[in-house]
C-alpha cells in the first residue's frame, strides 16, 4: 500500500463560492501530521440568536533535512518557505482602483478623502487535503519552531503550526478524489505514529498481546526506536 501524504493546494473561488482545485499540489508534506484539530464557533448574541460563525483547522507539520534522504540538507527553511507562501499578502489593485474611481468624497469607508485609494490586501486561499479529509480556507497564522541546528548555524528541523479558517460552519463530506484511499470493503485501518514514540510503545498501547517484531516486519520498519511522525502503520495482526 502506498503511503498517502497530506498536500496543500492553492485554490480560487467561483462567483458561487465553489473552490477551483488544481490537479497538482503546491506543497506535499514531508511527514504526515500525527493528528488534526477541527473546531467550529458561533458568536451567540442571544438565546438561539447567532452572529458571526467560522470553521477552523489546526495542524502541525514536521520538516527535517538532517537525514541522508533529505532533498535539501542546507537549510530546512528551503522547505518551510513553501508553506509560508500562503501567509504572503498582495495588494488588491481592483479594490484600490474602484475606490479611487468612485470619487473620493471623503466618506468614512476607509478610503480616505481626496481620492485616496482604499488599500486592501489578499492572501492565497488553500485546500489542506489528506486522503479523504479536506479543509478549504485561508491561513490566519503560522508558527515556525526551529529545533535542530548544525554546527555552522543552519536550522535542520522545523515544526510548523498552521491555523486555517473559513467563514461559516462547514462540514465537508469525505472526498474519494484520491483512488489510493477510496472507501473499499475490507479496507485495512492504519494507525499514525505520534512524534517521539517507539514501535514497541505504539504496539503495546494497541494490544498487550501483539508482537512488535511481527509488526515491524509487516510494515518494513528498520529502526523501531525511531519512527517518522505521522507514518501510517498496520497494527492489525492475528492474535
Amino acid at each position: 500500500m502506498t503511503l498517502t501524504k497530506a498536500q496543500l493546494f492553492e485554490i480560487t473561488w467561483t462567483e458561487k463560492g465553489k473552490p477551483n482545485v488544481p490537479k497538482e499540489p503546491r506543497v506535499t508534506v514531508q511527514f504526515n501530521p500525527a493528528s488534526l484539530k477541527v473546531s467550529y464557533s458561533n458568536q451567540v448574541q442571544a438565546m438561539q440568536s447567532v452572529g458571526k460563525a467560522d470553521s477552523r483547522l489546526a495542524v502541525e507539520l514536521l520538516f527535517d533535512v538532517s537525514g541522508v534522504d533529505a532533498k535539501d540538507s542546507r537549510d530546512v527553511r528551503q522547505m518551510t518557505k513553501e508553506v509560508a507562501y500562503f501567509m504572503q499578502t498582495t495588494q488588491d489593485d481592483a479594490a484600490a482602483a474602484s475606490s479611487t474611481g468612485s470619487g473620493g468624497g471623503g466618506g468614512s469607508g476607509g478610503g480616505g478623502g481626496g481620492g485616496q485609494p482604499l488599500l486592501r490586501y489578499l492572501v492565497p486561499s488553500l485546500r489542506f487535503q489528506w486522503g479523504t479529509f479536506f479543509f478549504d480556507g485561508v491561513m490566519v497564522s503560522m508558527d515556525e519552531t526551529l529545533e535542530l541546528w548544525s554546527e555552522d548555524g543552519r536550522p535542520l528541523r522545523a515544526t510548523v503550526a498552521m491555523n486555517l479558517a473559513q467563514p461559516g460552519i462547514h462540514f465537508p463530506e469525505p472526498t474519494n478524489a484520491n483512488p489510493q484511499v477510496a472507501f473499499q470493503a475490507g479496507i485495512t485501518l492504519l494507525t499514525p505514529s505520534p512524534q517521539g514514540t517507539t514501535l514497541q510503545a505504539l504496539v503495546a498501547s494497541a494490544s498487550a498481546k501483539a508482537d512488535w517484531k511481527a509488526v515491524a516486519t509487516l510494515n518494513g520498519v528498520e529502526n523501531p526506536r525511531q519512527l517518522n511522525p505521522g507514518s501510517l502503520l498496520n497494527l492489525n495482526l492475528p492474535r
